[in-house]
């Protein structure tokens, strides 16, 4: 199975991306900017790319996926670039308003391209998956290796990611998509045959929302170091590259299967870390299978959704999938800091994995390879 182009940009981008998700908190913080601040900018970053899934979506039939990706780079190299000289508050919330963008630009571009170019993009996305979490690990350890400066990692980062935009100009060029039908976002809701990728899209969205939010407090708060906690958080992220290629090489007559017990896993990880999460050797077991679980759904909701539609509609579809996901990714930390007001930590956490586990409820399509 060899990889395609897509894979060796998306390990590029998410390389620069992760540089930049880990340092932009840091130098915020560096520079007098508190912790609310930093949760404040988050919740800009997650803003902005829902919001451009959401018009890219709309304009499908005029945006190129080349353009995208193109567009995605110039956005992440602005972002790194605007807070080195000037580390204002606004300087910071330019860059991650820029940073969410730059991320849904990118992963719609890409993924449309995938499921518009090769008839089986089950495989294809599998690499692509796998080249994105080997970016988003190896990036952050860019801050190691340039001895600790953050602004010295940026601009690696912004290296990195403009080498990806000049791969992108070999992608192919695809014809643009017919004009929108009637589905829409809100519309794929009540159409059978992309409930099981919605639902899939939800349950990986909240699995990552958990990962990059909760879990650590929980973790610190059951007494784990910090350095611990990191090492396990990370954890958690590598074991989705894992669960993503599981799907790739699944027989077609298991992946049924393996998308019940993906979301049995996330949602049962969620809830168990909530409840238990004092032993290590527990925490590190409920940590792999959720991240597997959490990955093969993250693969199987794109793959689902080009399967259950046209080849025309394609694009345009994976592109409101990944909404939703993103939508999730947003509203699973709030959910749970609207719930702690009526229970603790804990038996929130576990309402939560149980939300997650819901699309074990629902078997995807025979489509589904």
């Amino acid at each position: 199975m060899r990889a395609p182009p897509t894979a060796l940009i998306t390990f590029l981008f998410c390389h620069g991306l992760g540089v930049n998700t880990v340092a932009l908190p840091l130098l915020a913080v560096d520079h007098g900017h508190g912790a609310t601040a930093v949760g404040v900018l988050v919740a800009v970053s997650a803003g902005g790319q829902i919001g451009v899934r959401m018009v890219v979506a709309r304009w499908a039939h005029r945006l190129t996926e080349r353009g995208l990706v193109l567009a995605s780079a110039a956005l992440l190299c602005l972002s790194s670039a605007v807070v080195l000289p000037a580390p204002e508050m606004w300087a910071f919330a330019a860059a991650n308003l820029a940073q969410g963008v730059a991320r849904g630009c990118f992963w719609v571009g890409v993924q449309a391209h995938v499921v518009r170019s090769v008839p089986e993009p089950r495989r294809a996305l599998a690499w692509v998956d796998l080249a994105g979490g080997a970016g988003m690990v190896v990036g952050p350890a860019t801050i190691g290796l340039a001895g600790g400066s953050v602004p010295a990692a940026l601009a690696a980062g912004v290296a990195v990611t403009a080498v990806a935009a000049l791969f992108t100009l070999r992608l192919t060029r695809l014809p643009l998509p017919p004009p929108e039908k009637a589905t829409g976002f809100a519309g794929i809701v009540f159409r059978r045959t992309l409930r099981p990728s919605l639902l899939a899209a939800v349950s990986t969205g909240t699995w990552r929302g958990m990962l990059g939010s909760y879990i650590p407090v929980v973790l610190a708060a059951a007494g784990h170091s910090a350095s611990a906690v990191g090492l396990l958080v990370g954890l958690g992220s590598a074991t989705m590259i894992a669960g993503s290629m599981l799907v790739g090489v699944t027989p077609r007559a298991r992946l049924g299967p393996l998308y019940v017990l993906g979301a049995l896993a996330s949602g049962a990880s969620l809830a168990g870390i909530g409840i238990w999460p004092r032993e290590p050797a527990v925490v590190v077991a409920l940590l792999v299978g959720g991240g597997i679980g959490g990955g093969a759904l993250q693969t199987l909701s794109t793959s689902l959704a080009a399967y259950a539609v046209a080849p025309a509609e394609r694009g345009r579809v994976v592109a409101d999938v990944g909404t939703y996901r993103a939508v999730a990714l947003l509203a699973s930390p709030l959910g749970i800091a609207a719930l702690l007001p009526l229970l603790a930590l804990g038996p929130a956490m576990a309402l939560v994995g149980a939300f997650a586990a819901v699309p074990a409820l629902s078997r995807p399509p025979p489509q589904s390879g």
